[in-house]
């Protein structure tokens, strides 16, 4: 039996008059990648700053390993990584990024941290790029920086908010061998959002179409002909 790692049951989130959330429910397993698709404005970003802690006043239960999520845990927290919201310190180098990052958490000690941070830039293929200033790197570079950032505590679920926005084909392509792998060497639960149909449709295991304030659909991803025009229909 597969274990859930995340499990949302009905959550509801507003802004002012606005009801973005109505109701979400949603599971999600380690080593399967679950791409989520909606339009503009559908709540996407909403949804993962809701599990991530980023926005407060939200109604629903969110548990994690069988236990409510409390983001306010550090020990929680470590063990979910994101791509969400990631800025960095461009007059500096990607190696100090990382350490800026690694001291504000209390889950990785102090003796292992360069190891920790040295581990993360070779899995990204940074490695040669760790005191290269960020200000010089790549927007696939700093794609990557920040897939570095994210997995720096190990953790065992993976948000990713547009991970291929601005990369370029290569760049795609390099990004989905990286969370391939994360899956397949970790068995890390992904969760990204996209507004490249093909990516999504290429790479994960399950699909989630957010419409309305609810997910309109849910399945396992079984590349079936016309699968994007049927998606597009969807997200409507």
């Amino acid at each position: 039996m597969t274990t859930t790692i995340l499990e949302i049951n009905d959550l509801h989130k507003s802004y002012g008059k606005a009801d973005i959330l109505k109701g979400i429910h949603l599971e999600l397993v380690p080593g399967k990648i679950t791409g989520l698709l909606g339009r503009n404005g559908a709540g996407k970003t909403t949804l993962m700053k809701c599990v991530l802690g980023l926005t407060t006043n939200f109604d629903g239960e969110l548990t994690f390993r069988g236990k409510r999520l409390d983001s306010s845990d550090t020990r929680v927290k470590a063990k979910i990584g994101s791509l969400v919201d990631v800025q960095f310190y461009e007059d500096l180098n990607a190696y100090d990024n990382l350490m800026l990052s690694i001291r504000l958490t209390d889950s990785i000690p102090k003796n292992a941290r360069k190891q920790r941070i040295q581990e993360s830039l070779v899995f990204v293929e940074l490695g040669n790029a760790a005191r290269k200033k960020v200000k010089n790197f790549s927007f696939g570079m700093k794609q990557r920086l920040a897939l570095a950032l994210a997995l720096i505590t190990e953790p065992e679920l993976l948000i990713l908010d547009e991970p291929f926005v601005g990369l370029d084909p290569i760049g795609v392509e390099e990004v989905k061998e990286l969370l391939k792998k994360l899956c397949r060497e970790r068995g890390t639960a992904i969760l990204f959002s996209s507004h490249q149909m093909q990516e999504v449709c290429d790479l994960t295991d399950n699909i989630l179409v957010l419409s309305g304030g609810v997910i309109s659909y849910s399945d396992e991803n079984r590349h079936f002909e016309n699968q994007q025009a049927r998606l597009i229909e969807l997200m409507k």
